[in-house]
């Protein structure tokens, strides 16, 4: 078949422009493996900063728990003695002439200095001693802690624990102890702090692994998926591209043969799209009966034939055929018996001419062979090995065993104009069947053209008198078109002496 090379030029421009509105499917794949991904990754990251989060804020708790238990332990004594304070400014200051406790904040100072932990220790709700400075670096002594975390010590009775409070112009991650007196009333507090800003980072340097994980498994999920879906994209593309020259009207086309080797789906639509290529090529281009090329493919075919001839000198060999005696087939035993004989003649046909060439049905029950690439003399001598296969075979219909022959005319291919070709091995097979059937003319019997033309006037001007005596024999096969019943030989003889009378 030959595809309209304008037609298929529109189509790819549609199909394009198709593609470029639509996002082109390769694109939509990509996002449908890779968009999940994203989320997934996401999310994990996500999992990951809280159970981190978690995960360094229990530690944290723990970590300023104990430093307070400590603190408290070293300080304990503080308590058993009253503190006075003396007022000025919104802030307090030891009053040394009633107080007679005298404590340094060298335990704290190195507790700081190690764990970067901020303490304070606080008489009722003022800071006695304490780590925290203000944004000018002053240390926070006497200061008051809030009111809110007072009242919730004193409600509580227990550590407490807050993730964002505000001590001066900072943010803490904070542990508040309270000190209680023997009758469990609240005389002091232990508090310790970090910054949570440290927190913040000590949480993302323990989950930055997990996510340095996440990006990379993302990462190399989202290039494997993009990649398979290009595949996939490219696979579905030639699929895709195949049918459209189908449509186009190219039966000839080939689908990548990688897709038919896949073996999943898409293997399986590639091989499921061949075959019904190949079943529309058959329907089309093939003869119903005998599955040989019909006249129309079969007449295209051989102009690309002649045409590779004339521009590369590609060799060929033209053969007309005709079945001799065919329309006594018909009439005697009925059409059936001559489609029979016809399939028979073109299943030699097919295949005796794998790697030779090809068959045509030229009509009714005339052939043309055409041997590609070949001498004359080489595709004389397989004619001749065709024609002992014809001549062998027998034909079964019905209990009776019938014999066919041939006749053929061959030439060889030229510069000629095809038809003219064709005419002179026409020429040759009418000079055959007037000649006796069940034989070969070739055109290499006369000096030239003018030779063959004269003696095909000669037999059309006079006859031989050879067509009704060659119906139930010929000197070279004395047995064509002899019906034989499945019998003893006193029937045969039987059945050939009746053919013989009538």
């Amino acid at each position: 078949m030959i595809m309209s090379d304008k037609k298929t030029t529109r189509t790819n421009v549609k199909d394009t422009k198709t593609e470029k509105k639509n996002g082109g499917l390769k694109r939509r794949l990509i996002n449908i493996v890779s968009l999940p991904l994203l989320l997934m990754g996401i999310v994990n990251m996500i999992f990951a900063y809280y159970t981190g989060y978690r995960t360094v804020s229990g530690e944290v708790k723990q970590g300023l728990k104990d430093t307070a238990d400590s603190v408290g332990y070293v300080y304990a004594g503080l308590y058993k003695s009253d503190v006075y304070f003396i007022e000025e400014d919104g802030r307090y200051s030891v009053d040394t002439d009633k107080t007679n406790v005298e404590t340094d904040t060298d335990y704290i100072a190195y507790l700081k200095d190690k764990t970067g932990t901020d303490i304070s220790v606080l008489y009722y709700d003022i800071r006695y001693l304490t780590t925290l400075t203000d944004a000018e670096g002053q240390v926070l002594t006497g200061t008051v802690v809030s009111k809110k975390v007072v009242d919730e010590l004193t409600a509580r009775g227990e550590t407490i624990f807050y993730d964002d409070v505000q001590i001066g112009d900072k943010n803490f991650y904070a542990c508040y102890k309270p000190v209680k007196d023997d009758d469990e009333r609240l005389v002091g507090i232990i508090a310790t702090a970090k910054p949570t800003g440290v927190i913040k980072r000590e949480v993302m340097l323990s989950i930055l692994p997990m996510i340095l994980i996440s990006l990379i498994m993302m990462a190399l999920g989202a290039a494997i998926g993009a990649g398979e879906a290009r595949k996939l994209a490219l696979v579905i593309e030639k699929e895709k591209n195949f049918l459209g020259q189908i449509a186009d009207g190219n039966l000839r086309a080939n689908l990548d043969a990688d897709i038919l080797k896949r073996p999943d789906e898409l293997g399986e639509m590639g091989k499921f799209t061949v075959h019904v290529q190949r079943f529309i090529r058959d329907m089309i281009e093939r003869d119903t009966l005998t599955k040989l090329y019909t006249r129309r493919i079969g007449q295209a075919r051989m102009i690309g034939t002649h045409q590779a001839f004339k521009e590369d000198g590609v060799l060929f060999q033209l053969v007309m055929g005709d079945i001799d005696h065919f329309k006594r087939f018909n009439d005697t035993y009925g059409h059936d018996c001559g489609d029979l004989v016809l399939q028979s003649v073109a299943g030699i046909f097919n295949r005796m001419m794998i790697g030779k060439g090809y068959a045509v049905r030229w009509g009714g029950e005339e052939f043309i062979l055409v041997y590609e690439n070949m001498t004359f003399e080489e595709a004389y001598e397989h004619l001749c090995l065709i024609r002992e296969e014809v001549i062998g075979h027998v034909v079964e219909y019905k209990e009776e065993l019938l014999n066919i022959t041939m006749t053929f005319g061959i030439v060889p291919g030229s510069e000629d104009d095809l038809d003219s070709i064709i005419k002179v091995a026409d020429e040759l097979l009418y000079i055959g069947k007037e000649g006796g059937r069940d034989r070969i003319v070739k055109l290499s019997d006369y000096e030239d053209l003018e030779a063959v033309k004269e003696e095909l006037d000669q037999l059309k001007s006079t006859g031989d008198g050879k067509d009704d005596r060659a119906a139930f024999g010929t000197d070279n096969n004395p047995k064509a078109f002899r019906s034989v019943p499945a019998g003893s030989e006193e029937d045969r003889l039987d059945a050939l002496m009746k053919g013989i009378i009538q």
